[in-house]
């Protein structure tokens, strides 16, 4: 049986003030939704059905202090900045599309950061980015480096070798036939000039 809201009630961090203005979907009533006072002291309006099942708890803040917390677990926050070797850690998650990361990297509460930390060290500069010394391998402890002075990804070099001439990119996919998208794609894929060049 669902629990019935009434004012006065306490939903997680929510208080139930009284009903609100309902719900309206393409013109007609579709459900409750109640006035609530979160913890934070901000008022918001929240569904019936998910006040009830427990999917809205917060006015928003809880997932604020939620990746506050994240950040701290993760020792990546000094001085109220974010650390770059955090920044990178994340940076290297979300690009797990392009290239798998160890399970090492992935542990969860953590765990996670704190080996990259131990296994990479502490960024020695802030022109080091980290790389992978193969691209096609995972990003993994045997695998990854700070690197100094690292073209940003999307501009891989301006400069490639053609038949012992030293040519830009535009000229080089001019005079090769491979088109200037292609060859840039290729030269981030970690292509050698020699295979990016080839039609």
């Amino acid at each position: 049986m669902e629990p019935r809201v009434s004012a006065g009630q306490l939903f997680h961090r929510l208080e139930v003030e009284g009903e609100g203005e309902p719900y309206v979907w393409r013109g007609q009533f579709a459900r409750r939704r109640w006035r609530c006072t979160c913890q934070c002291g901000l008022e918001t309006e929240v569904r019936d059905d998910r006040l009830k099942a427990g999917t809205t708890r917060s006015c928003g803040c809880l997932r604020a202090d939620t990746l506050r917390a994240r950040v701290r677990l993760h020792g990546g926050r000094a001085g109220g900045k974010v650390s770059p070797e955090y920044q990178a850690w994340q940076t290297m998650l979300h690009r797990s599309g392009d290239a798998p990361v160890c399970k090492r990297w992935r542990a969860a509460e953590g765990k996670g950061f704190k080996a990259f930390v131990e296994d990479v060290g502490k960024r020695p500069s802030a022109s080091h980015r980290l790389v992978r010394r193969d691209t096609r391998r995972a990003f993994s402890p045997a695998n990854c480096y700070w690197a100094e002075d690292v073209p940003r990804r999307g501009v891989p070099r301006h400069f490639v070798i053609w038949r012992g001439r030293e040519l830009d990119l535009r000229t080089a996919s001019a005079v090769s036939g491979v088109g200037y998208v292609t060859l840039c794609k290729r030269l981030q894929r970690g292509w050698a000039p020699e295979a990016a060049l080839r039609p």
